[in-house]
């Protein structure tokens, strides 16, 4: 199956171990991963403590761009504070649509 995947700014930098080992882990599991394009920074938590609107307007846009992505129905995010971002985004805006 393949996964849309979010690496966040850490990955592929200061956390690129961690970036490596989460797709030999994938690949023995059968499962492919695509990154998402275009990508931003998801804002770590920073951005919720100054600006809320900004900060999921910011993170919104990157769960847009996974939807709008191919065949993906799954978005993989490895980085505890990226995923922490995207699935507080996606419970927001599930609540709040309009």
């Amino acid at each position: 199956m393949k996964y849309g995947y979010y690496p966040g700014c850490s990955l592929g930098k200061s956390a690129k171990p961690y970036d490596d080992s989460t797709k030999a882990i994938a690949d023995q599991l059968g499962m492919s991963f695509e990154e998402i394009n275009d990508w931003n920074c998801c804002g770590a938590t920073e951005y919720f403590s100054l600006n809320k609107t900004a900060a999921y307007a910011l993170v919104a846009r990157n769960l847009a761009l996974a939807a709008d992505q191919d065949d993906l129905k799954e978005l993989v995010a490895p980085c505890s504070a990226c995923y922490l971002n995207l699935r507080k985004t996606d419970d927001y805006m599930g609540k709040y649509s309009k």
